[in-house]
């Protein structure tokens, strides 16, 4: 008994998280789609319970069974016996219902085959004495005699044959479910197996999510060198402003004097020209006119204004000539002004090489603190094995069904002919009964003896192999039920949970050992940068044994199947402190501190070069603007050309002409179309005049402010290469602190996700009330009900197979043929009796008596009927005579 309690809890151990409530889902967080991995398990889908129409019989056996075993579900036995410590005396106070059912199976044992031997004996001893000895007659009629027994045994008849129906459909029943469901029960344990062994691997992903924000925080990290710049220029942009300002104003003055001056030299040049070549042309026109004896008055016909006296500007051109220097200063100040920021970004470079280095580690640090999270392999090692377990004895389990399944149709197979054996012989013994009329007289007797012979042979066969079918039914009876009891019952009531909550299924739940916690510790010491050990406390140690408390299964079940997170319905909050674990700021510490920590040398910058401040300081002080006589310039210019019109003298020789005769009038035309050539020569002269009086202006404008203008421009440059380097610390502050401020949201964003991935999806449970309900429908439904159905339908039988044999007995004694101490003559029927031509007289049975006892049997030519009057004077008489002898 004992071993067949180790049994029995092995099986318990293979159930032993089953349940058949429903299953209700959490409803999962909104989370940034950066970082959904959607890592919820989804549920198995349910299995049908198969059934149907034996439900009743399924729900009378469990009844029957805790009328049997009426305990609870023996939680200290079960303990010692999965520890080999339970005596025999524990299994069997708990087993005592079914010693009860083992002793009544050896009294139906026994006391079926003595019966039947003494009936056999009584009857083969009553052959032997019914000459000298005659029963007496019961008390009762015959007829309610053959009324009772045709009644009681017709209804054990009708309740065997249901018995034996309900035996073959529940046999048939759990050996067409064994297969399936034992793969349905593979497939659940195995879906429970993959979610727990899953968990690690869940939190491994969830863990290298922390690229995505070490990816985005690098692309910030790897733009603050630029962003520093940037900031620098943005803050000295007024200074920077003014300095470009300051020396677009000096480029200004000194390339607008450059050209004006050589433009004031070219107008003189082309003045100078023009003033000569007017004095010539007038000088001769004059002299030419007076050849003609003109009236006309030349003596205003000469020059005004004598360009001759105009200065040269060479030495301050040739001053000047550096002002080729400037051309593309500006620009060239610009694209150094805004190359700031990519100087700062490449001195940056090998620092944020330092930090996407330290991101490294710290990713690396954080997966290491992962691993710190309670583990679950107790509980998946404990589910594997019970799966192995499964796997291992699964061929032995479908082969020992198949040899249960064949000897129980064997045995339904016997109970079924003794079934119909017991109807054939009710049918004939009955309708022999009701209808006497039915079958002539002389097949009465025959048809008697096989319903008696029948009735024996059924009861012979209930003596024979009625023992079989009990042990068949104890046996069945005692593994059926301890499944039902120690398995279905104990998750029915959550039993169950308090033997699991003794086995060592949470052994392991807490922070994995490390052995290079101690180095982990040091590096995220060395990485975090502070002098605050309690952010690191709890990864030195991040597990208190002291106050871990108990972990209930049935609290761990009834979480999951109200939607909590394993993380909580399995105190893992209070062994693991996740809030201390998603702390942004003890990683980014040391990023905050690398991040002030970093340095910009901008003083080697010049923001002009010093051929720029060179030639804004020669311009300043060699350029001689001021020394030119700009009044003397204007008021030289301000005299007009010509003392006459030419254009209105060139007229009066027109009108000259006209007036005088011959080659005079043609010469005076000549002059006048010269005049009004050198008209157009004065226009032009003019022109000059006019655009060096422009020029001459402009530099004088240029002189009153360009000595100012260029001190401005160095000082301002000066002030700006000096400004750079003083900005440097506090650009780097604001961009450390935007920096920190956008990896502190990044982080939060991702930790955000952590929090909810490990706790509502990778410690999610909602799988698992469908697949502890699968399994329990696979087990107790599907499996151990239809066994339990197979043993009390065969019960059942075995109970009706008592009252079968006692109404069998008495059946066959009441319709056995009489027997009588006189040797009967055996009826002859005559040779000729169907030959043609016989005579049709009608005989009576007194005269056939008659003919019989004279010994005339064989009278030919005539057939022998009997009227119904004379069998039933025939009845009377023998009553009579019976009477008379009684």
């Amino acid at each position: 008994m004992l071993a067949l309690s180790s049994r029995t809890v092995l099986v318990l151990l293979w159930l032993a998280v089953v349940s058949s409530t429903a299953l209700t889902q959490c409803l999962p967080d909104a989370v940034d789609p950066e970082y959904q991995l959607n890592l919820i398990q989804a549920p198995a889908s349910p299995i049908k319970n198969s059934a149907g129409s034996l439900e009743p019989l399924y729900n009378f056996a469990r009844l029957f069974l805790l009328a049997v075993q009426p305990y609870g579900f023996p939680l200290d036995t079960a303990s010692r016996v999965s520890q080999n410590k339970a005596t025999s005396s524990e299994v069997m106070r708990y087993e005592a219902g079914y010693l009860v059912c083992f002793i009544l199976a050896v009294l139906y044992i026994v006391a079926i085959p003595v019966v039947g031997i003494v009936l056999v004996w009584r009857h083969f001893h009553y052959k032997k004495t019914a000459v000298e000895s005659q029963p007496s007659p019961s008390s009762l009629p015959w007829y309610q005699r053959n009324v009772i027994v045709i009644t009681c045994l017709s209804v054990v008849v009708i309740l065997l044959l249901c018995g034996v129906i309900l035996t073959f459909k529940a046999n048939n029943k759990m050996h067409q479910n064994m297969q399936p469901n034992l793969s349905s029960l593979r497939t659940d344990i195995g879906n429970i197996e993959k979610a727990l062994n899953s968990v690690p691997q869940k939190v491994d992903s969830i863990v290298d999510k922390f690229s995505v924000f070490q990816e985005e925080l690098m692309v910030e990290l790897q733009e603050t060198g630029d962003l520093i710049g940037q900031t620098i220029l943005s803050s000295l942009n007024p200074t920077i402003n003014v300095a470009i300002d300051s020396l677009r104003t000096t480029v200004q003055d000194a390339t607008g004097a450059h050209r004006h001056l050589l433009e004031v030299k070219e107008l003189t040049e082309n003045m100078q020209a023009i003033y000569t070549l007017l004095n010539t042309e007038l000088t001769g026109m004059r002299t030419r006119l007076g050849k003609l004896n003109s009236k006309l008055n030349t003596s205003t016909l000469m020059t005004d204004a004598n360009y001759d006296l105009i200065p040269s500007v060479e030495p301050e051109v040739q001053q000047l000539s550096f002002v080729s220097i400037f051309d593309g200063m500006e620009k060239q100040v610009e694209t150094l002004i805004s190359s700031i920021p990519s100087i700062c970004a490449n001195q940056s470079t090998p620092q944020i090489e330092g930090l996407l280095e330290y991101l490294n580690n710290v990713h690396s640090m954080f997966g290491n603190f992962s691993k710190q999270l309670p583990s679950l392999r107790s509980l998946s090692s404990a589910v594997s094995n019970v799966r192995a377990a499964l796997d291992k004895a699964r061929a032995d389990i479908e082969y020992y069904d198949y040899v249960r399944w064949s000897v129980s149709v064997a045995f339904c197979t016997l109970i079924l002919i003794i079934s119909l054996l017991m109807l054939a012989g009710l049918v004939i013994g009955a309708s022999l009964v009701i209808s006497p009329t039915l079958y002539p007289f002389y097949l009465q007797d025959q048809l008697r003896l096989t319903t008696v012979y029948l009735l024996y042979v059924a009861s012979g066969m209930i003596f024979v192999f009625s023992w079989l079918f009990i042990i068949m039914v104890f046996i069945n009876l005692l593994f059926g039920g301890n499944a039902d009891a120690l398995a279905c019952r104990s998750c029915t009531s959550g039993e169950i949970f308090e033997f699991l909550d003794k086995q060592a299924l949470f052994s392991s739940l807490d922070a994995e050992e490390s052995e290079d916690l101690d180095i982990v510790a040091t590096t995220a010491q060395s990485l975090i940068m502070t002098t605050d050990n309690s952010a690191t406390n709890l990864f030195t140690d991040p597990t208190d044994h002291q106050t871990k408390q108990a972990i209930k299964t049935f609290e761990i079940y009834q979480g999951c199947q109200m939607g909590r997170s394993m993380f909580y319905s399995m105190h893992m909050n209070e062994i693991f402190d996740m809030n201390k674990f998603l702390n942004e700021s003890m990683y980014l510490s040391g990023l905050d501190y690398s991040m002030l920590a970093l340095n910009f040398d901008l003083s080697s910058i010049q923001l002009f070069p010093d051929n720029a401040i060179t030639a804004v300081q020669q311009f300043r002080d060699f350029s001689n603007l001021d020394e030119i006589n700009y009044n003397n310039f204007l008021r030289l210019l301000a005299s007009p050309i010509m003392k006459t019109d030419l254009d209105a003298f060139a007229t009066q020789l027109e009108a000259a002409a006209l007036t005088a005769n011959g080659t005079i009038g043609e010469n005076l035309m000549s002059e006048a179309t010269k005049a009004r050539q050198l008209a157009n020569i004065v226009r032009l002269q003019d022109s000059y005049r006019r655009n060096m009086s422009y020029n001459i202006e402009a530099l004088a404008i240029i002189r009153n402010n360009y000595q100012t203008n260029a001190d401005n421009t160095i000082l301002s440059a000066t002030e700006v290469e000096t400004s750079l380097q003083l900005q440097v610390p506090d650009a780097v502050q604001n961009v450390s602190d935007c920096v920190m401020e956008r990896a502190t949201e990044l982080l939060r964003q991702y930790f955000v996700f952590v929090r909810y991935a490990i706790i509502d999806e990778a410690l999610d449970c909602s799988w698992l009330p469908v697949s502890l309900s699968n399994m329990y429908t696979a087990t107790c439904d599907n499996l151990i009900g239809p066994w339990n159905a197979f043993w009390l339908s065969l019960g059942w039988c075995c109970a009706f197979l008592v009252p079968g044999v006692i109404f069998s007995i008495l059946a066959a004694r009441l319709w056995k043929p009489p027997t009588s101490p006189v040797n009967r003559e055996r009826f002859n029927m005559p040779d000729d009796i169907f030959e043609k031509g016989t005579n049709t007289t009608c005989m009576t049975l007194d005269s056939l008596k008659g003919k019989r006892m004279d010994g005339d049997t064989k009278k030919s030519n005539f057939n022998i009927y009997m009227t119904l009057d004379d069998v039933i004077g025939s009845d009377k008489g023998k009553k009579e005579k019976g009477g008379f002898r009684a």
